[in-house]
């Protein structure tokens, strides 16, 4: 890899005129810039922000540049922090953009970079706010963003859908010992899923509840979709976990033993 890395998080694809202009400006900003893109659900800062703390916090090339370009309203201002090993993170102060990260950086401070003029993106402006972190401009960073302006992490809710149909929720692992059954409902939809460490491979179509991104838990499906078992969840959507009942045996006097699938006939209307 040449040059600085930058990973750009935003709610449009590599095929979006608002990717290409973004990313011609970058490489005006930051010579010999490597863009890297992921992409989120439109107007999902929660999904952004959670990339974007992953991205940041996650083992990488020291110095590289994270920035978060999801469609805000045009007041918000850009922010900047730092991370270890001088990791940068640039994203306006809206939504939940912060929130992953508000306690793992130094700031977010302000940039003194006018605020959006009404328009839900300006690439110009993100560009101003980059060439200012990118150059390391002292006067271009400005006062802290009030812990109050930053809401705190949702609880209990999806954070992200991977493309693999993994669902990143915000449930503290872990809620429950290895091994244990748990109900998932979310939505419309609920299934069993088995509490694992992570360590051990999730038998085909079974639902496991595993480690995520610390401190988070995760829902997979062996060789399947999590998100397709619940209807495809968005970022935000409540997850709410409950014990499963003990299913009594023929005489009414024990529980027959549990089955490692999830229960396909998942809906709760």
């Amino acid at each position: 890899m040449s040059g600085r890395l930058v990973q750009l998080v935003t709610d449009y694809g590599p095929g979006d005129l608002a990717f290409a202009e973004l990313a011609q400006l970058l490489e005006l900003v930051v010579p010999d810039a490597d863009v890297r893109l992921t992409t989120v659900p439109a107007f999902d800062t929660l999904a952004a922000g959670w990339c974007a703390a992953r991205l940041a916090l996650c083992v990488g090339p020291p110095g590289r540049l994270v920035v978060l370009d999801v469609a805000a309203s045009g007041g918000a201002r850009q922010c900047v922090g730092r991370a270890r090993d001088n990791v940068d993170v640039v994203a306006a102060n809206t939504g939940w953009a912060w929130s992953f990260l508000a306690g793992e950086v130094s700031g977010p401070r302000f940039l003194e970079v006018p605020a959006g003029n009404g328009s839900l993106r300006s690439p110009q402006l993100l560009a101003e706010a980059v060439v200012r972190v990118s150059n390391r401009q002292p006067h271009g960073v400005c006062e802290p963003v009030p812990a109050e302006q930053i809401p705190p992490i949702p609880e209990s809710v999806v954070a992200f859908v991977d493309c693999d149909g993994s669902i990143e929720t915000t449930i503290a692992y872990a809620p429950g010992a290895v091994g244990d059954r748990m109900r998932v409902h979310i939505g419309d939809f609920a299934a069993t899923a088995r509490v694992t460490d992570g360590r051990a491979p999730v038998g085909q179509g079974a639902l496991a509840l595993r480690p995520g991104v610390r401190p988070f838990s995760a829902l997979t499906v062996g060789g399947g979709s999590a998100a397709e078992l619940f209807g495809g969840p968005r970022g935000g959507a409540p997850v709410a976990l409950t014990r499963p009942k003990p299913r009594l045996d023929g005489r009414g006097s024990r529980p027959t033993p549990a089955r490692d699938e999830p229960e396909k006939d998942v809906s709760e209307r």
